[in-house]
């Protein structure tokens, strides 16, 4: 037998759905890693770098409430920025994804940004990529992903890059987030740094040149708006491809 192509979807249904379901040794030919956030506490000191933006800000591991997750928290202050990001472990010579699946509690009162980032935090109130003076701009020197920002005066799921701290480019993707509604949004890079981004599994964007090849991280970035207090922003997983080199 040859290989199998698949257009849409494996289900596995009565006997299969329940028993072992593959023989044999499954074998990826890309690094495939999920990150459940399932433990008790997030790991700082291995696995991500945590910068917590100013007063009240806080990233947590959800625990004994019966879900799963990153919890941020926004802090109180206007515009300050907090990030969580994994390892420099990325190159658009291995044409890496991230997939997350984030919720947003109040849109209006939040900024989240999420996607690949050269650093894995900035210097607070500056951001990855944000519009805390109503236009997209970057903190990071290269960096692609989607933006949310109440600063800019919708609750619009924005793309937006920076190429070598070049301007930011930008597609409003016409989605709109409500509170409390979940989103998986996945970025996809060719080896030119070209950039795919998805919404609930739909190509929403497409953004030419969006990074150079530099080494890149995963990083979410969230903040408050307006002065609108704490408010919260959950990453309910964090699912990362890559090819070995």
């Amino acid at each position: 037998m040859g290989d199998v192509y698949v257009d849409d979807q494996i289900i596995f249904k009565t006997a299969a759905s329940q028993d072992n379901n593959v023989k044999g040794d499954l074998s990826t030919e890309r690094m495939h890693s999920v990150d459940w956030f399932d433990r008790r506490v997030i790991d700082a000191t291995n696995d991500y770098t945590q910068t917590l933006g100013g007063t009240s800000d806080a990233g947590v591991l959800l625990d004994g409430g019966g879900q799963a997750g990153f919890k941020g928290t926004t802090g109180t202050g206007d515009n300050e920025v907090s990030f969580v990001a994994g390892p420099i472990v990325f190159d658009i010579t291995n044409l890496p994804t991230i997939e997350a699946k984030i919720e947003i509690t109040d849109v209006s009162g939040t900024f989240v940004f999420f996607g690949f980032s050269d650093a894995g935090g900035e210097s607070s109130p500056a951001a990855t990529i944000d519009a805390d003076s109503g236009t997209l701009t970057a903190a990071a020197t290269n960096a692609v992903g989607f933006v949310i920002d109440a600063d800019l005066g919708s609750s619009s799921v924005y793309c937006a890059s920076v190429n070598a701290g070049a301007s930011v480019q930008s597609a409003d993707t016409g989605i709109d987030y409500t509170d409390g509604q979940s989103k998986r949004l996945r970025i996809a890079l060719d080896a030119s740094g070209n950039a795919k981004l998805y919404v609930d599994g739909v190509q929403e964007g497409y953004i030419s040149s969006a990074v150079a090849d530099v080494p890149l991280c995963a990083c979410l970035n969230y903040g408050t708006r307006a002065n609108d207090g704490a408010n919260t922003v959950y990453m309910r997983y964090l699912k990362k491809w890559q090819n070995i080199p």
